[in-house]
């Protein structure tokens, strides 16, 4: 069960991080954004 719990934070999370993503307008912010989406995605296995 917490392992679901744990995993559906990370979903959560990369949503919140995509979102943000669009609405980035500084080049060196988005870059460091996509950099966590990358490593969250790995973590969560996409």
């Amino acid at each position: 069960m917490e392992d679901n719990y744990e995993h559906l934070i990370f979903i959560k999370e990369l949503g919140r991080l995509m979102i943000d993503y669009g609405k980035c307008k500084d080049a060196d912010l988005k870059q460091e954004i996509y950099k966590d989406i990358k490593l969250l995605g790995k973590v969560i296995n996409l």
